[in-house]
């Protein structure tokens, strides 16, 4: 009894190191194995105080007055499956008849503070089939980004971790034009180093536009194919991508190939649809500060402006069957940087925003 005793204590002593020094560890040997017995446990009687439960049917009720048995409980979400992950659980729900998908994510604080987890976030898979994924410790404060296989999807790379310790993809063939915003020393610059980081190794020209003198992609140039630190220069290299872009468009043209027995899907309306023989090489435009290049101080510079707005919202029309994505940065993106910033905003599509001053 005093050697299991003495290891016992051992045992609980390195599980509270763990907890404290190395919460991933933890998760991996203890804590995953607690957490799942305690949600087993408390499912029924938290789902049922959470007011995520439906009385039983009338024929069960009424079965029961005629047999003189007790009235049957009412009925929580069935549990369709529980899978354990490197960061927490995930839990698969079937809805009963009248339950919505809102009212789960509604009570996802109180169910967080129910089964004992640092945080659980809830989503929809599909008509009645909820997902609550749970994080068993802070994930974000210690960012260990998983391994990940090679994906076969081109334009596609992981770029974050999510509070729910999934991977953020950023996927240029579904959202071809993104905006970041944030204030200063919000995390601008390290997603913009992550994006960098992730195409690094993809078959993609980068366009870099840094109107800081280069303090924040210059460090990067070597894997970039132009890179400009001043609005002059940002002028001609844009003018240059508008100028690719259309002979992008007289190739693509020029192979399409069209015959009447090619389907309307098949036709060639983009470089991915092309042989990748002559497929032009995509292009990635990073822009660090977007106000850099929308603001002017006399009638030259209003100019240069005009020409550069109007080439980026060419870009973000056009630009993406051409193969080329605009990537934009800013601390705030509103209608006071002057004529062509809300037409250029109505087309970024991905929006990412960090902490912002207003």
């Amino acid at each position: 009894m005093t050697w299991l005793l003495v290891a016992l204590v051992l045992v609980v002593a390195a599980a509270g190191l763990l907890r404290w020094r190395r919460p991933a560890w933890y998760w991996l040997t203890f804590g995953v194995a607690l957490a799942s017995l305690r949600v087993l446990v408390r499912y029924g009687s938290v789902m049922d105080a959470c007011g995520l439960t439906v009385p039983a049917p009338r024929w069960r009720l009424a079965l029961a007055r005629m047999t003189d048995r007790p009235v049957p409980r009412p009925r929580a979400p069935r549990i369709l499956r529980v899978r354990p992950t490197r960061t927490g659980l995930v839990l698969r729900l079937k809805l009963r008849p009248g339950q919505d998908a809102f009212d789960v994510a509604a009570s996802a604080d109180r169910l967080r503070h129910s089964f004992g987890m640092y945080g659980v976030t809830s989503r929809e898979l599909r008509s009645g089939v909820v997902e609550l994924r749970m994080t068993g410790y802070d994930v974000l404060r210690r960012v260990q980004m998983p391994s990940l296989a090679a994906d076969s999807r081109p334009m596609r790379v992981p770029v974050a971790l999510r509070e729910d310790g999934s991977v953020h993809y950023r996927d240029y063939r579904a959202v071809p034009h993104a905006l970041t915003l944030g204030a200063t020393e919000s995390g601008k610059s390290v997603y913009q180093r992550n994006l960098v980081a992730g195409l690094a190794p993809l078959d993609v020209a980068l366009v870099g536009i840094d109107c800081k003198q280069g303090v924040e992609l210059f460090p990067l140039a070597r894997r970039f194919s132009a890179l400009a630190d001043n609005p002059d220069t940002a002028a001609e290299i844009l003018d240059a991508l508008v100028s690719h872009m259309e002979d992008v468009y007289r190739l693509i043209r020029s192979h399409q190939a069209i015959s009447v027995s090619v389907p309307d899907a098949e036709i060639a309306a983009d470089i991915w649809d092309l042989p990748e023989d002559i497929r032009p090489v995509p292009i990635v435009v990073l822009v660090d500060e977007v106000a850099e290049l929308a603001l002017f101080a006399n009638k030259e510079q209003e100019k240069r402006r005009d020409r550069i707005i109007t080439a980026l919202v060419r870009l973000a029309q056009l630009g993406r069957a051409a193969g080329i994505y605009l990537e934009i940065c800013g601390q705030r993106f509103g209608s006071e940087l002057g004529k062509g910033i809300t037409m250029l905003r109505a087309q970024l599509t991905g929006r990412t925003a960090h902490r912002v001053n207003d």
